[in-house]
């Protein structure tokens, strides 16, 4: 980057084990070539007073995500006393290989915070 930062991303011809196991190959191969870059700093740059620590929390995550283990979702959710859904066999992109039951876990928050 200009300011002498790093990007990363991950290699096409992995991207698909690794990131989104769980799509057919053709959807992992559009988003290949089509993903955004990640700043270096947000793997570093502290973060101001987390909503967690006034506000209720949720979490989904999959058992097989190779980007971010299960172990530390599962240990960073516990942290923060989030209600946890795991989605078992589902990658990192969870959201768009099971919509239905991300969408459900947004729906109950929204009718608990009511």
């Amino acid at each position: 980057m200009p300011d002498g930062g790093n990007e990363f991303t991950l290699a096409p011809e992995g991207f698909h084990e690794s990131f989104c196991a769980d799509l057919p190959a053709d959807d992992a191969a559009f988003y290949a070539i089509t993903q955004r870059p990640l700043a270096g700093i947000a793997l570093t740059e502290a973060a101001p007073t987390p909503a967690w620590r006034s506000r209720p929390a949720w979490a989904v995550f999959g058992t097989a995500d190779r980007c971010i283990d299960p172990g530390v979702h599962r240990f960073s959710y516990q942290r923060i006393g989030a209600t946890v859904t795991e989605i078992n066999g589902a990658s990192h992109v969870v959201m768009i290989s099971h919509p239905k039951d991300v969408a459900e876990v947004i729906m109950t928050a929204i009718r608990t915070l009511r």
